[in-house]
């Protein structure tokens, strides 16, 4: 932040020269009265005594430093170049300059009048403290630090140099030594608003954030209205979890200067914290129109990844990275959106980038274990998640994704152990029933046990396997499971009510969640248990309503458009016509479809639409009783199929899902399943056409 400066005044007119009077001595006077910051008295007669003599050197330069600390750079700079063309030998006219300069955002110019300040007074120190602002401005911090210090040497003291010597430090990432500067910038000048508002900055960075809120309040209470402070507030209540708060605070400070870019790009990130990214997007979109900078377009970028957009926030990345090569977050940002839309190795460069300029960033290894996994390297993706856990132990998404690498490579305990890092996952749901006592292994409760589904409709037909192992050790159950799925699981033995989300689960003694049975019951390869088949009384009904000229092939393409990968699993239903041979009747076994693929549907008459007759899983399971064999993406529906047995050809991504483990045409989840994967470098038509002809195994 720069050194405040007073609020404008506006130029009078020039008075008549009074008789007697001289320029001389118009300007001792107007001089005198500057000294006691009388500057609207001073002002006129600086003025007169230009119109007398319009080359008079002190009343052009007093006249410049009068506007430039009455707030009016732009105003100041006239006077003070017609000052040097009259006499270039001044050393503080040209530091006077150079201030006004970078005022104006001008630093490279205001740069050479510092340094020809300097060169004509060596020892004149408000040109060294301009020198390290100038510095400062242009990015050039190592430099501005040692310009401040320099000026320390010879003697400099005064508030400003701490305060800007302070933003030089933050500029060096030493949070720590920039706000003893700023505490020395408060010493000389308690009432010093700036410096306030910068000690809170400095805070913020050491994650102090309660002591940088009330730091920021001094700096509103010196100056209430500075659209800066409050940008800087509403930033540390962004760090204290208050998003409501900070958007006001922002909106405040965009109501007093509509064109601060800064307020718009907090603004928009306070937007992102309350889910309303449409409205983030525009006020990004408002801050880069304000100022095309390259925080501005990482801001934009930043958006772009929440709205899912990948392919524009790289780009925006990209523009952000022209505009500032040394950029870490920018490099950190393109490397996710790269990771987003497969392109893995591109994304290891960028990581690479970001943790040369930002060593130490736990985000950094952690993306960079994420590149790792896309990529298929599970071992070097733990090792990468341990690095960024080793520089903070708490970081539960680090610790999430190792299990998820961990569960791939086969090894269970440590996978399902690890797995339970999901509840301190960032944005992640709070775990229901967490009032009752968690049971995750050892002897079953006496009482009621209620065992509850917490993730998809898949992982909960998945997961319900555990039950008669529960069962068989004397455990009570009650289950409580997605609406759509009571019908299916009603029946299962050991279980004495199944009670759909949203009603009052009844009176127990223990819970635990379905996906953390898998560590409570000590679950490795060798000891999966079997699916449950659920017998369904529909079967022998669908054997005899669905025509049968053929082979029954049931076909799945695509899941819930809103799940996070489903752009990956996927695939148009047109892609699925070469299995349609002759004496293969297909059938379509799912509730949505896209709206590219009805057309492809309604056109070809060996695929029967199925959708109508799907009233619930119990309808989809003798649906798929009836096949002889289903063809599938990664849904809810081949959990069902495998379970229920039935020959399932599973089409599988570049990076499965963590149960499907890596490089097996098998799974110890679902004996009569096999899976095809498609490689980084193939499309889905090749898969496809691996796929075995009927009748299959």
């Amino acid at each position: 932040m720069q050194v405040q400066t007073q609020s404008g005044i506006a130029p009078s007119g020039a008075r008549p020269l009074p008789p007697g009077a001289t320029p001389d001595s118009l300007a001792a006077q107007a001089l005198a009265l500057h000294r006691q910051g009388l500057l609207e008295e001073a002002e006129p007669l600086y003025r007169a005594a230009l119109a007398a003599d319009p080359r008079h050197f002190q009343a052009l330069h007093l006249l410049g430093l009068l506007r430039a600390t009455a707030g009016d750079p732009a105003g100041a700079l006239p006077f003070l170049r017609r000052a040097l063309a009259e006499d270039a030998s001044h050393g503080f006219v040209h530091s006077n300059l150079g201030n006004a300069l970078v005022e104006l955002g001008q630093a490279e110019e205001g740069l050479a009048a510092f340094e020809r300040a300097i060169l004509l007074e060596p020892g004149l120190l408000e040109a060294r403290v301009g020198w390290g602002n100038a510095l400062y401005a242009l990015g050039r911090h190592a430099e501005a630090l040692n310009a401040h210090d320099s000026a320390r040497a010879l003697g400099a003291d005064m508030p400003e140099l701490h305060n800007n010597r302070g933003n030089a430090l933050r500029g060096l990432s030493r949070p720590v030594e920039a706000l003893a500067a700023y505490d020395a910038a408060i010493a000389r000048r308690p009432t010093y608003a700036a410096a306030h508002a910068n000690r809170a900055t400095a805070l913020a960075d050491l994650h102090r954030e309660p002591e940088a809120l009330a730091s920021i309040a001094i700096a509103l209470m010196l100056s209430p209205d500075h659209p800066g402070f409050l940008n800087t507030q509403g930033i540390i209540l962004r760090a204290l979890a208050r998003p409501e708060e900070a958007l006001a605070c922002f909106d405040r400070a965009i109501a007093l200067a509509p064109s601060l870019a800064d307020a718009h790009a907090s603004r928009t990130a306070a937007l992102c914290d309350l889910g309303r990214y449409e409205e983030a997007l525009a006020s990004a979109d408002t801050a880069l129109a304000l100022s095309d900078s390259a925080t501005a377009h990482r801001n934009r970028a930043a958006t772009l990844a929440l709205l899912g957009r990948h392919s524009e926030a790289e780009a925006a990345d990209r523009a952000a990275l022209r505009g500032d090569p040394a950029s870490g977050e920018a490099w950190n940002g393109r490397g996710n959106a790269l990771v987003e839309l497969g392109r893995f190795e591109e994304a290891l460069d960028c990581f690479r980038q970001a943790e040369a300029l930002h060593p130490g960033a736990c985000s950094i290894p952690y993306n960079r274990g994420n590149a790792l996994r896309g990529l298929g390297r599970h071992e070097e993706a733990v090792s990468a998640f341990a690095e960024a856990l080793a520089l903070d132990p708490g970081f539960a998404d680090a610790e999430w994704n190792a299990a998820l690498s961990h569960l791939a490579l086969g090894r269970l305990p440590e996978g399902f152990a690890g797995y339970e890092a999901r509840w301190r996952r960032r944005a992640h749901p709070e775990r229901r029933h967490a009032e009752s006592p968690l049971w995750l292994g050892g002897p079953v409760p006496a009482g009621r046990l209620l065992l509850h589904a917490e993730q998809g409709l898949g992982d909960t037909i998945q997961m319900v396997r555990y039950i008669p192992m529960l069962a068989a050790r004397g455990a009570r159950m009650l289950l409580e499971v997605q609406r759509p799925l009571v019908p299916l699981l009603r029946s299962l033995p050991g279980v004495e009510a199944v009670i759909p989300f949203g009603e009052p689960a009844p009176p127990h003694d223990a819970q635990c969640p379905l996906m953390s049975l898998p560590l409570a019951l000590g679950t490795v390869l060798e000891t999966i248990p079997p699916p449950i088949p659920f017998p369904s009384a529909r079967a022998e009904a669908w054997q005899h309503v669905l025509p049968a000229p053929g082979r029954r092939l049931g076909i799945v393409c695509s899941g819930n458009p809103q799940h996070r990968g489903d752009r990956h699993r996927s695939i148009p239903l047109a892609l699925f016509a070469p299995l349609l041979r002759p004496g293969v009747q297909g059938f379509l076994i799912q509730t949505e479809l896209r709206e590219a693929d009805e057309a492809f549907l309604a056109g070809t008459p060996g695929l029967m639409d199925l959708r109508p007759m799907l009233t619930d899983f119990t309808e989809t399971a003798a649906a798929l009783m009836a096949m002889d064999a289903v063809v599938c993406v990664d849904t809810s529906v081949a959990h069902l199929a495998g379970s229920l047995g039935r020959p399932t050809h599973l089409l599988i991504p570049p990076l499965p899902d963590w149960r499907w483990m890596l490089g097996r045409a098998d799974t110890p989840w679902y004996p009569s399943m096999r899976l095809h994967r498609r490689a980084r470098d193939e499309g889905w038509e090749a898969v496809i056409a691996r796929l075995p002809p009927l009748p299959w195994p």
